[in-house]
């Protein structure tokens, strides 16, 4: 059948926006069937050498085949897909039956991820904010959204799609992430594991679900439930030039890879060997984490960015803003340290304390002798919410930065570095 290639004509401004002019053309009639057929071929196993195999019995012939499917069938652990609101056939239950299809075929569940485009202005002149209920409905997304472990949109896109009306302000910001934070619950609700939300210049707002959302998708990071985070646009030299074109789908990306970095690991390699391993830690001697520790360690990268790493006025910000909130927002915080004080005296006595173990580990390699090399091994443990929205903030800006925009590699190790942090507050 002949039809035409879709067109998309993206001006790119002098302060770096961008304007979109876009033309579906085959698009208009790209069906499910279509997607589903083209991901059955691409990680469907490949056909078996033609080998001689007239001297091999049933049982060893159907030995052979299992092990040839396993060691040659592709292992896929992530499916993104983009934009249902520009593609008609797409969407609602079509768009529901891809991502389950997707989730089905990968590996271990996997990490379905959908990144939104085009979304129309609401068609009703109604100014009352969307509920749960008016999402679940949406002709688009509502039957897709329980099958989505992380959807990222824009802060335009998430006021589209829920009513909800920001002021961006300077005076405004606490008031503008309380509706964030409220409009994004509506997805949360409709059963979307993890939602982002890029605010460009802004940052990034990004929440997740709870325990029984997130058993349903353990591919996702376990530490990740329940928590909130946002997090300052990366700061670029003075006077740099940008392109902020792909600037969500390259945070898009790599929150995706690094939700899936606990399956990769990180290892620094150097010359000498790695140093003993702490101590286990013992359970009689563990402090009590208090909310407002758990306040200050969710807030503490986006504190630090507005004092600039000053410690005082990073200290006395956030008691302020921890005065401001809300009994609601306090008793939710009591909540979430005593959940975390009771996961972690079990998991200490199992010692199974993750990432942040080697992260002590690392430290008090380097402090053990700064001028020396070392091997250290960060393998298969799992970035925080805050760490791995960090390495998506940073690509970002990678990505938007003219000079390095069209690199063909990023050192993830490096990137790593800069975004991995310790649970507690000491370090401050």
């Amino acid at each position: 059948e002949d039809v035409r290639t879709a067109l998309a004509v993206l001006p790119i401004y002098q302060d770096g926006r961008r304007g979109c002019f876009f033309d579906a053309a085959s698009n208009d009639s790209f069906s499910a069937e279509q997607l589903l057929e083209m991901l059955e071929a691409c990680m469907a196993a490949p056909s078996a050498p033609n080998l001689d195999v007239s001297q091999l019995t049933q049982e060893d012939w159907d030995d052979y085949q299992d092990r040839i499917v396993e060691a040659v069938t592709p292992q896929y652990g992530a499916f993104l897909f983009g934009y249902p609101h520009l593609l008609p056939k797409l969407q609602g239950s079509s768009l529901s039956k891809v991502l389950c299809e997707a989730k089905n075929k990968l590996n271990n569940g996997g990490i379905v991820a959908l990144d939104l485009n085009g979304v129309p202005p609401p068609t009703s002149t109604s100014s009352n904010p969307k509920t749960v209920k008016d999402l679940q409905m949406d002709p688009v997304l509502g039957a897709a959204l329980p099958y989505v472990d992380i959807l990222h949109m824009n802060e335009e896109e998430l006021q589209l799609l829920t009513g909800c009306a920001l002021q961006n302000t300077p005076n405004s910001a606490l008031e503008d992430e309380f509706i964030i934070a409220t409009a994004i619950q509506l997805f949360l609700l409709n059963g979307v594991a993890v939602v982002a939300v890029t605010r460009g210049s802004k940052g990034c707002f990004v929440s997740c679900g709870d325990e029984h959302r997130f058993a349903k998708s353990p591919a996702l990071p376990s530490d990740w439930i329940d928590c909130t985070t946002k997090l300052p646009a990366e700061r670029l030299p003075a006077g740099a030039i940008i392109n902020t074109n792909g600037a969500g789908d390259s945070f898009f990306a790599g929150l995706v890879v690094a939700a899936m970095l606990r399956h990769t690991g990180m290892i620094i390699s150097n010359e000498e060997e790695l140093p003993p391993s702490p101590s286990p830690p013992k359970p009689s001697t563990k402090k009590v984490l208090t909310p407002y520790q758990l306040y200050m360690r969710e807030n503490y990268v986006s504190l630090k960015a507005k004092c600039q790493n000053d410690k005082r006025a990073i200290f006395s910000m956030c008691h302020e803003l921890w005065e401001k909130e809300s009994e609601h927002v306090k008793s939710m915080y009591e909540r979430k340290a005593k959940e975390e004080d009771e996961t972690n005296i079990s998991s200490s006595n199992n010692n199974t304390n993750k990432s942040f173990d080697v992260l002590e580990r690392l430290e008090d390699g380097r402090k053990h002798q700064k001028n020396h090399h070392h091997h250290y091994e960060m393998t298969n443990q799992t970035l925080t919410l805050n760490s791995a929205v960090k390495v998506a903030t940073l690509i970002a800006a990678h990505h938007i930065h003219v000079p390095t925009r069209d690199d063909a590699h990023l050192n993830l190790s490096t990137l790593l570095e800069k975004c991995v942090l310790s649970r507690g507050v000491e370090e401050i």
